[in-house]
């Protein structure tokens, strides 16, 4: 073909001759959105009964999970300071912060408090709670009563965890506890001992810390009383010893003034002293604040260090902190404690107590160098009356000193014992958490928990069920849009649509159907076919296949029909399927000669040519009825290629349909006789490596072939196609 030829081939069909082409591409075809459309379309049963049965799952999610009751009962939190306990002035000041509100959350689900409501309720002999596992223990005779019981406790404390929920309300200091039981009236009886344990077990931590700084305050009293007669003594026996009774005015003024100063100095030390020991205890016991030491001082300094232990950014890291246990909690629950998010939350909720616990040992640094600066201001005051002592040559003054810092140290002591007593006196502790609400039985289940199981199950098996589409599409590999097939193989491709039998035969529905979308389709072959001419005469057009049952026959039927008919050109039809006879059986079944008599004797081919009644086309049949076991030579012998050339000068289109490349050997040796190839391929059936790999094999068919005939589309679906691409085509076809 000459190079003027070809460029006009491509301004007018957009595609190079077969020539031009290299070898059929192996990829699969592009996959777009239409393609997805297409595949939901096509197997729309798949999603329906993946939806189906998901919904299936839904309802015997609802018929077997047993929906919870959830009672709940709510906490405020309202902790003031005791006048007594705030230097005798009544100030309703808050001492638990938003901080301090939210570690109760973890409070409330503690041991501590729990398992008081286990024990009171006997939820350890509770099938709901303990489990029978527990239940084995606590009767098997081989463990101990003390161990069986420890253990139904422990596992009944386990199962009660999962059915606790503590949380904060919109309001900070309000917390709501919710208990879930299959039983109403022991979700709200669960609920109501947790907040009773709960109050009680305040209470009792803050007698038991009161009752500590009672205990330590009178060991320190009894101390100091020791030390201040220990220290009037001495001063009366240096007098007595000395016969002294007072010294010079200036010296005992100034040294009464440094004598003040060194006792404030010695009582900010022991305050100091007080506060460091405190807080290392405090960190000791794993308490993230101390409340205790802070109400036995008042001074300004105490103010200052409260205000540090309970800054901004401790406020905010130990808020985080609370927000990350929660979500964790809860993550847990849901998706178990190896679960990458599970893991992600617990190094975040790491790193925030390690913020913590460096806040806080910056604020034990700042105490310890508290402490330090009081200690070097007293050793300072101290020398500087030792000195003053020492030039005055007095050791009076020194005595006289120490027994009244003695003095003054334990009246403070001993003022802050009695404000204590007084305190405990007016029902110290004071009340720092209330029940708001108390749980009820809930009239209605909770079925929030089987509805998302049943939702999940609806999607999960509507998705199930386009995956099993589009698995089903993928493992069929087959073609469905003539795009797809110009894209794999790189060739040009028509469409036909599928037809039935109407007034005549399929094979002739070209004719019973000019104006149809199959007989355009077949114009267009035909006009891909017409691009060159045969230098030897009529063209000869083999109709092959890659397998059988491709349409091949009803493909070259029509064709041949279509070309007498359109143009009036001789036009030829032979079976050279040699196998199936399907072309003879339909328009010359009672053929007696044919093919194998005109290959004996082309001269004569006139003879057993068989004209078509309604379309006067010229069949050439092949009325054998048995099968030959040489038939793919004489398809490759002289005696058909001078069959052919007979029929070159007879005819001006020679159709000859030939048996499938893959199923036989006929179609590679009848090659070399045939111009031009229609390559058929069945919609939806082929698959895409027959296709490839009968392209592959046949390399003088590949390079001949004009164009792929994407047979037997819906046409339902090539309209569809057609309306994508922007073809507006009505009124021109007529099925």
């Amino acid at each position: 073909m000459d190079t003027r030829t070809n460029q006009l081939v491509i301004q007018e069909y957009g595609q190079p001759l077969a020539e031009d082409y290299g070898p059929p591409a192996a990829g699969r075809p592009a996959f777009g959105l239409w393609d997805i459309v297409d595949v939901l379309r096509r197997e729309w049963r798949l999603p329906v009964i993946g939806l189906l049965i998901g919904l299936a799952v839904a309802v015997a999610s609802i018929v077997v999970m047993k929906a919870p009751y959830k009672s709940s009962a709510r906490i405020l939190i309202d902790r003031s300071l005791n006048r007594y306990l705030q230097t005798n002035k009544i100030v309703d000041q808050p001492t638990m912060d938003e901080v301090e509100v939210g570690s109760q959350l973890y409070v409330l689900s503690s041991d501590r408090v729990l398992l008081p409501v286990i024990r009171s309720l006997g939820l350890a002999s509770d099938g709901e709670f303990a489990g029978r596992s527990a239940l084995g223990s606590a009767t098997d005779g081989n463990s101990s009563t003390a161990e069986a019981t420890a253990a139904a406790e422990r596992a009944a404390l386990e199962s009660l965890l999962k059915r606790v929920t503590v949380a904060r309300e919109d309001v900070a200091n309000v917390i709501n506890v919710t208990v879930e039981s299959q039983s109403a009236e022991k979700a709200a009886k669960i609920a109501n001992g947790i907040v009773d344990s709960y109050l009680a077990s305040l209470q009792d931590a803050k007698l038991k810390s009161t009752q500590k700084v009672s205990k330590w305050l009178q060991e320190r009293l009894i101390e100091l009383k020791k030390q201040v007669a220990d220290a009037d003594k001495a001063l009366q026996d240096f007098k007595t010893a000395n016969n002294l009774s007072s010294t010079g005015a200036q010296d005992t003024e100034l040294l009464a003034s440094l004598n003040t100063q060194l006792m404030n100095a010695k009582f900010a030390a022991v305050e100091a002293k007080e506060r460091l020991d405190r807080i290392k205890r405090t960190e000791a016991n794993g308490i993230p604040s101390a409340v205790s030491t802070d109400a036995l001082f008042n001074d300004k300094r105490a103010a200052v260090i409260n205000f540090a232990l309970n800054n901004s950014e401790l406020a905010r890291l130990r808020t985080q902190k609370r927000d990350l246990a929660s979500r964790l909690a809860e993550m847990e629950a849901r998706v178990g404690r190896k679960h990458a998010a599970v893991v992600k939350l617990r190094a975040q909720l790491n790193g925030v107590d390690a913020a913590i616990r460096s806040d806080e040992g910056r604020i034990t640094d700042s105490y310890a160098s508290e402490y330090e600066v009081a200690r070097a201001r007293q050793t300072e005051l101290e020398d500087t009356a030792a000195k003053l002592s020492a030039e005055t040559g007095s050791q009076l003054r020194e005595l006289e000193s120490a027994a009244e810092a003695l003095r003054n140290l334990y009246s403070g002591f001993l003022q802050k014992h009695k404000e204590i007593e007084a305190a405990q006196a007016e029902t110290l502790p004071a009340q720092s958490a209330q029940i708001i609400t108390r749980a009820v039985p809930p009239l209605t289940k909770s079925s929030k928990k089987t509805l998302v199981v049943a939702a999940g199950s609806i999607v999960l098996g509507l998705f199930l069920g386009i995956g099993s589409a589009f698995g089903r599409e993928w493992m069929a590999d087959v073609f469905r849009t003539p795009k797809a097939v110009e894209q794999v193989t790189e060739m040009r491709c028509i469409a036909l649509p599928f037809v039935y039998a109407g007034q005549l035969p399929i094979e002739e529905h070209v004719l019973a159907a000019p104006f149809s979308r199959f007989a355009e389709g077949l114009r267009n072959v035909k006009a891909m076919l017409d691009r060159s001419s045969a230098s030897t005469g009529g063209k000869v057009i083999g109709v092959v296949s890659a397998v059988s049952k491709e349409g091949k026959t009803v493909v070259a039927a029509n064709l041949a029909a279509l070309i007498l008919s359109s143009s009036g050109s001789r036009t030829l039809l032979i079976d050279a399927d040699l196998h199936l006879r399907n072309l003879t059986t339909a328009l010359s079944p009672d053929a007696k000669v044919g093919l194998f008599e005109a290959l004996e004797d082309p001269s004569r081919l006139g003879e057993f040519v068989c004209k078509r009644p309604h379309s006067g086309l010229d069949v050439l049949p092949n009325a054998c009825a048995l099968r030959i076991p040489n038939a793919a030579e004489l398809l490759g012998s002289r005696e058909m290629e001078n069959l052919l050339a007979v029929a070159r000068k007879s005819y001006d289109y020679i159709v000859v349909e030939v048996a499938p490349i893959m199923s036989v050997v006929d179609a590679r040796l009848i090659e070399r006789f045939i111009d031009e190839f229609v390559f058929v391929v069945e919609s939806g059936q082929t698959k895409r490596t027959s296709v490839l790999e009968a392209l592959s094999v046949t390399q003088l068919i590949r390079e001949r072939v004009s164009t792929i005939v994407l047979n037997q589309i819906d046409p339902v679906e090539l309209r569809t196609i057609e309306a994508r691409n922007g073809v507006r085509s009505e009124g021109y076809y007529r099925e």
